[in-house]
């Protein structure tokens, strides 16, 4: 039997009990995918990242998410704790203050971590692959029911898009806040169009610094409502770029030092759990070439788990 850290670190806030709790575990050397997927459901968190070294040269760490019920391909919120983690730990080199890169290998493929590890907190940002959308004519009867929302009520000038999750773009806040889907309903929505889960958006937000306001649902990875989703938001980022801007829409942003685009993204608030995050591009003449998300995070807890 062996004795792991494990953590439970809310990612996109700085405030204890706001966010998107993850847990961590710091070295999950030893750890079957059985008993990997048997602490992410005792967790009961929407994600639990479990730490590892590389199996392959060109990365530098190893990191596997899994909700209560399934292991994913990507997740921001659970990356975004599993490095500031690793920060406060001096883990992974990060003993002092400075800036750190990491070539983090993923079911996803190779991504890009950078810490800015400072003495008060740290901001992580990490890269998000390109999405590869596709539209979708229009949206079901089935899907706006199980959503409880009339067909009125969504965009018209924005597309309806889907890669491994839908987003639907919503006239107003109002509507966003306000909505209470059947979550059977929409489970079998999800099913039928093969996707994890759907991210439901206004333009229209709390803050004024905010470009976008979302909420997302995924009950297929047993997850009913997701309070801050970074791994929906990276490509709501590349969406607000690619449709949202051309088609004449005014939404703050930001230029960074660096000549990158960054957008704030809003999301948990409805449910008593606000986060922020930083969605962060690197824009050509051919489009969005880099896309990340960034954030800060807040440890609440710490244990050790014998397994």
């Amino acid at each position: 039997m062996k004795t792991y850290l494990l953590k439970h670190v809310n990612a996109f806030t700085d405030r204890p009990f706001m966010g998107n709790p993850a847990g961590v575990v710091l070295d999950a050397r030893g750890l079957s995918d059985a008993r990997m997927q048997a602490v992410a459901r005792e967790m009961n968190l929407s994600e639990t990242a479990f730490i590892l070294p590389p199996s392959v040269r060109n990365a530098d760490i190893q990191i596997r998410w899994f909700t209560p019920q399934v292991e994913v391909p990507l997740c921001g919120h659970a990356t975004i704790a599993a490095f500031h983690a690793l920060a406060v730990e001096g883990m992974a080199g990060m003993k002092t203050s400075g800036t750190y890169r990491f070539r983090v290998q993923t079911k996803s493929g190779i991504l890009g971590v950078v810490v800015e590890k400072k003495y008060s907190a740290s901001m992580i940002e990490f890269q998000i692959p390109l999405p590869k959308f596709k539209g979708i004519n229009e949206v079901s009867p089935a899907l706006l029911n199980a959503l409880g929302i009339s067909a009125g009520e969504v965009e018209p000038r924005l597309p309806f898009v889907r890669q491994s999750y839908l987003y639907l773009p919503l006239k107003r806040f109002s509507t966003v806040k306000a909505m209470k889907p059947d979550l059977k309903k929409l489970l079998e929505c999800l099913r039928a169009t093969h996707t994890l889960g759907i991210c439901v958006f206004s333009l229209k937000t709390i803050e004024k610094s905010s470009a976008v306001h979302s909420r997302f649902f995924a009950p297929a990875a047993g997850i009913d409502e997701d309070p801050v989703t970074g791994s929906a938001n990276g490509p709501l980022g590349w969406y607000l770029y690619t449709y949202v801007v051309p088609g004449g829409f005014s939404i703050p942003s930001f230029i960074l030092p660096d000549g990158r685009v960054e957008f704030i993204g809003e999301q948990g608030d409805v449910i008593g759990r606000r986060g922020r995050v930083k969605i962060r591009l690197r824009v050509s003449g051919e489009g969005v070439e880099h896309l990340s998300i960034a954030g800060e995070a807040v440890t609440i807890m710490d244990s050790l788990m014998d397994c």
